[in-house]
């Protein structure tokens, strides 16, 4: 697959576009309601959508330097989030030991969560689907409210301090009823 991923990152930007949007499944739809989901950890803690805001960052794999980038962000807003009760859950098909290793090397301390099979990344249209090779999780992050609702959803690395404005905008809009 990592070949794959190398012709791919060859390619310009507007090649690139192109292929995206005829492979990439289309992004479920804002307010639509968000599927289930029940994953586990590798500290083998169970997660699920609870009472409360969540950002899901599905990403490609564990030790990939995109990937880590893009979970170092929300690390670094991590203190942010939880002011806003709002909870991060990275998302990838890795075994546990593989998120323990990748966790500590990057220092993220929000839950990696093992998706065998890719079952909810399929649910979340975050992933591609290949005939031999199986899913292939595509960068996608999602916040959903507590309610279960999808109030945003982007692919690839969107900025997480403009994230956390439209959650801060977002919760004043609930508060006053806007």
């Amino acid at each position: 697959m990592s070949s794959l991923r190398k012709t791919l990152a060859g390619l310009p930007a507007p090649v690139k576009r192109q292929i995206q949007e005829r492979v990439y499944p289309k992004l479920l739809p804002e307010g639509e309601t968000a599927p289930e989901w029940h994953l586990q950890s590798y500290d083998d803690s169970w997660h699920r959508h609870g009472r409360h805001w969540s950002v899901l960052v599905f990403y490609v794999e564990d030790g990939g330097a995109e990937d880590a980038a893009q979970l170092k962000q929300f690390q670094e807003h991590l203190a942010d989030l939880t002011r806003l009760n709002v909870k991060v859950f990275g998302i990838s098909s890795a075994e546990a030991e593989s998120h323990k290793e990748f966790a500590t090397e990057i220092g993220v301390t929000f839950p990696l969560l093992t998706d065998r099979g890719g079952s909810v990344a399929r649910q979340f249209k975050a992933c591609m689907q290949f005939p031999i090779a199986g899913p292939m999780n595509i960068r996608t992050v999602y916040l959903v409210n507590p309610e279960r609702k999808i109030r945003l959803g982007n692919r690839g690395n969107p900025s997480v301090a403009a994230i956390v404005r439209s959650i801060e905008a977002l919760q004043q809009a609930t508060k006053t009823g806007m």
